[in-house]
């Protein structure tokens, strides 16, 4: 089936490095590569050495010997953008192998060009604003969809040395996925899992020694070198300092992201039961919780466990739902609703794109990606089902119903737990996507009448291309006039503190992320210079880490409270707190005020752009 012949095989490899390196150079010249969203821009600041002055490898989100490699890259060569640079390899690497393995299926010339084809009209017809604005859990994702597809796609053979050979990338590009985003590969695992049993399905004989030796040594290799690299994070991050902080991470995450905090009235007594005042509650609740110290892991955790109870033991469990000892915030029943609604609102949607109602602008994400899925599921059906007999009809049967089982399983849960964003979206639409793209390949040289499915394909594919593509070329211009707005306000702040250098500024959470809805972030390939960032976000998933706490020492502070206002305070470096103009912080002197410090706030400068409208106020605690 495949080619063996060095020349040819060559050509193919350099066709495909042409094909990739020109997708590059086209969105080069079309687009800015931008990080996605501040999380990213964090991690870069880190890794770096823009957030402490040091470049370190306690980046927190990515396994640390992956963050650790990428900031020795910034320790040899700072002016680099080693990390957006990996990303980016990381994504079009993806993209090469499929490249060469599409054309690796194919005998004839007009075959591989109509594959490539395909291919580049997938990704700027579907993934485009993935390629050129980069978040690193999607990355994670496209690790894992490369990895899949490649595994599914590989040759059989009966020595399992050569298996293992033939599959060696696609299991470094699992481990490259759980480097990256442990969450987001875990999440999806059961693609891969799923990937594993249809190819040992596949086989002609399935419980024999050989494939057992095969499949049980390459997951084998997979699951050691996952426990290799996530012991050596667990050990980097073994120090009191640093296991506390992940402790206060975890809890952290778990509250905002998964459960939710109580209200204070509704729950007083159960915050003063743990020494959480009203003043404490309020920066949990605009998440400048950095501010106060006495906010640490046992409280934290004391509320997580409190809502853990309440929703086992109470009807109305603070608004969340126990099933079987799970804790979400939707029941399985609300979850089913919910998934029912967006599949009708998505229908409606498609309707009103076929009949022009909609605009571009309206256009959810993912929803393209989501049609072009149904129709995959649809073609798949009537190209390899239908035509199928016997055994084959079976096993293509069942291949559909277990990817539906998993898609159904994975929204439920997303919906139980509210968590449906774009980034983890996103890479389950893709990994699914990439399995049927990697069925049908698999599948239609057994099919007599794939001829004329593949023309009817092409047309359908060029068809969709030509309205998506356009949409998304267009979808993307707007969001970089966006952007455009927010960065000359967010670029503004870096200017003014960078020029004001001796002072320290601590910037309100809700004042540090987005502009009008389009977030705060940083092209990649600009201003590649790691200047030192002598301010700090007053929350987030840094806050309270060693390395804010290292930040802090850097001005010789001993705490955010501290730094903001202290009269016994001697030190040279004056702290300042930024938000957006005239936002009322009666909350801050509120807080001071339960502290026994009767203070108020002062606005003392301003951040311009370059229009002359102020973007930012620098405010100065005071007696």
């Amino acid at each position: 089936m495949m080619d063996d012949r060095t020349g040819v095989k060559a050509a193919k490899v350099c066709g495909a490095l042409i094909f990739t390196t020109s997708l590059a150079l086209l969105f080069s010249a079309q687009f800015d590569f931008y990080y996605d969203l501040n999380d990213d821009t964090m991690i870069k600041d880190i890794v770096s050495g823009a957030y402490t002055g040091q470049p370190s490898g306690y980046c927190i989100q990515m396994l640390y010997p992956l963050a650790w490699c990428i900031a020795l890259c910034y320790r040899a060569i700072p002016t680099v953008p080693w990390y957006g640079l990996f990303l980016c390899l990381c994504q079009f690497s993806v993209v090469f192998l499929i490249a060469i393995r599409l054309l690796f299926y194919v005998r004839r010339i007009r075959t591989g060009v109509f594959a490539l084809a395909m291919e580049a009209a997938f990704i700027m017809g579907l993934f485009l604003r993935e390629m050129v604005v980069i978040q690193y859990s999607v990355t994670s994702g496209v690790c894992m969809a490369g990895a899949v597809f490649l595994f599914l796609t590989s040759q059989n053979t009966d020595k399992p040395s050569v298996f293992f050979r033939r599959n060696l990338i696609p299991l470094l590009l699992v481990v490259l996925s759980f480097l990256i985003r442990t969450e987001v590969c875990i999440m999806l695992l059961p693609f891969l899992l799923l990937a594993g049993l249809m190819k040992w399905c596949g086989e002609q004989q399935i419980f024999t020694t050989v494939n057992f030796r095969k499949y049980l040594m390459l997951v084998g290799t997979a699951i050691l070198s996952i426990t290799a690299v996530y012991c050596v994070d667990l050990v980097a991050y073994q120090g009191s300092e640093w296991s506390n902080f992940r402790s206060f991470f975890d809890a952290r995450t778990k509250l905002y992201d998964f459960y939710g905090l109580p209200d204070y009235k509704d729950n007083q007594k159960f915050y003063e039961s743990i020494g959480l005042s009203q003043e404490s509650y309020t920066l949990l609740e605009n998440y400048n919780f950095a501010l106060d110290e006495s906010i640490d892991t046992w409280r934290l955790e004391a509320i997580v466990d409190y809502q853990e109870q309440s929703a086992k033991t109470s009807s109305h469990g603070n608004g969340l739902k126990n099933t079987f000892g799970f804790v979400s915030k939707n029941s399985v029943r609300q979850a089913m609703w919910r998934y029912k609604d967006q599949i009708v609102k998505d229908f409606l949607h498609i309707k009103n794109i076929i009949f022009r109602r909609t605009s571009n602008q309206e256009i959810p994400a993912g929803l393209g990606i989501s049609i072009t899925v149904t129709f995959l599921y649809l073609f798949y059906f009537v190209v390899c089902i239908v035509p199928a007999e016997g055994k084959q009809r079976v096993v293509s049967v069942l291949k559909i119903m277990c990817l539906l089982g998993i898609r159904i399983i994975l929204w439920l849960y997303l919906y139980m737990v509210d968590r449906l964003v774009n980034r983890v979206t996103i890479p389950l639409l893709m990994l699914e996507f990439i399995m049927l793209i990697a069925f049908v390949v698999c599948d239609y040289h057994r099919k007599k009448n794939w001829e004329i499915a593949q023309y009817v394909f092409c047309v359908l594919c060029v068809l969709g291309f030509l309205t998506m593509s356009m949409g998304n070329f267009q979808s993307i211009h707007r969001e970089y006039q966006d952007r455009a707005q927010a960065d000359a306000r967010w670029n503004a702040l870096m200017d003014y503190c960078r020029k004001n250098g001796n002072n320290y500024y601590i910037v309100d959470v809700y004042s540090s992320t987005s502009y009008q809805g389009t977030p705060y972030s940083e092209k990649i390939f600009t201003k590649t210079a790691n200047f030192y960032k002598n301010f700090d976000i007053c929350g987030g998933w840094v806050a309270k880490s060693p390395l804010a706490r290292r930040k802090l020492e850097r001005h010789r502070f001993k705490d955010i409270q501290n730094a903001l206002y202290n009269p016994k305070n001697r030190n040279t470096v004056k702290a300042y707190f930024v938000v957006k103009p005239d936002q009322e912080l009666n909350w801050l002197t509120q807080y001071y005020q339960k502290r026994g410090m009767t203070v108020h706030t002062e606005c003392v400068d301003q951040v311009y752009i370059v229009s002359g409208e102020p973007v930012f106020d620098i405010i100065a605690v005071k007696q």
